[in-house]
């Protein structure tokens, strides 16, 4: 698959590669999933995966030491993935994966990702522990393959943030089994909870929460009075605090005007993420 080389000068709000302003940079490397979920930013499987060399070249362009996000889909469809992480450690960048763990729930697997470089997995749980839970959000019975997914992760003490979309009336209480889960495992290091966002393929309206809703459900589920809770970051559509040695985050998506979080575009730049996600509704 060939890709435009280069973009020096842009008008869509994206930037020149070694311009870039983002601390996080992801790319979507496959669009292939092993998943059907009820909301997705790119459901869009007919792209076809992105070249590992252009890759490369583009990453090797940006400013030093970026965290890399290397997302899907599911970006343990890619055959080449332990190769790409460690490339993208030679380049000097930190390295991440987003994965809904059905593939690392395999511990030899997660170890081969681990030998190449990798330190630091976000892991969806939608459905936490509960299957109904997740037949609901993600379309498929997975409990215990995310279980498993998540043992993997602590018992190879990888750095792992945990993620879930919360669902009105479906999945609130796996937000406290999560917390809890999560704070008594040492390599448990940030949980994540967001509303449905209206981007890509989601959900109905109603079960896109806003950030006072999602703070309430929070501190209902762990039992954290989070106005006890000193905030370590805050806007318009997020906040970040910690609650021991657990870092959270409550996010209403989609999380616009971010200025840590760009996207590696087909045309050799990186832009804003969720704007540029949906500028092209929901795929490249």
């Amino acid at each position: 698959m060939s890709h435009p080389s280069l973009a020096t000068v842009t008008v869509d709000g994206s930037f020149a590669l070694e311009q870039s302003p983002f601390d996080i940079v992801q790319v979507d490397v496959t669009h292939r999933c092993n998943m059907a979920c009820s909301n997705c930013y790119i459901p869009n499987r007919d792209v076809p995966d992105l070249d590992a060399e252009w890759i490369l070249r583009m990453l090797a362009r940006l400013p030093p030491r970026r965290n890399i996000r290397l997302v899907g889909a599911e970006p343990t469809m890619r055959s080449d993935l332990p190769e790409l992480i460690a490339r993208v450690r030679e380049l000097g960048h930190h390295v991440s994966i987003l994965t809904n763990g059905l593939t690392i729930a395999r511990r030899e697997y997660l170890r081969e990702l681990k030998d190449a470089g990798l330190r630091v997995v976000y892991l969806s749980m939608n459905g936490g522990c509960d299957d109904d839970a997740y037949e609901v959000v993600d379309g498929l019975r997975c409990a215990k393959k995310k279980i498993q997914a998540f043992e993997n992760l602590a018992a190879e003490h990888m750095y792992s943030s945990i993620g879930i979309i919360v669902v009105p009336g479906v999945n609130e209480a796996q937000v406290g089994n999560l917390f809890r889960a999560s704070a008594q495992n040492r390599g448990m290091r940030e949980l994540h909870v967001r509303g449905v966002g209206a981007i890509g393929r989601h959900m109905d309206a109603p079960n896109q929460l806003k950030l006072e809703a999602l703070r309430e459900i929070v501190a209902t589920q762990t039992g954290v009075p989070l106005s006890d809770v000193p905030e370590r970051g805050e806007g318009s559509s997020y906040v970040d605090f910690d609650i021991g040695r657990l870092h959270m985050q409550i996010t209403e998506w989609p999380d616009l005007g971010s200025k840590r979080r760009g996207r590696l575009t087909l045309e050799g730049t990186v832009a804003p993420f969720f704007e540029h996600v949906m500028a092209n509704e929901g795929g490249y």
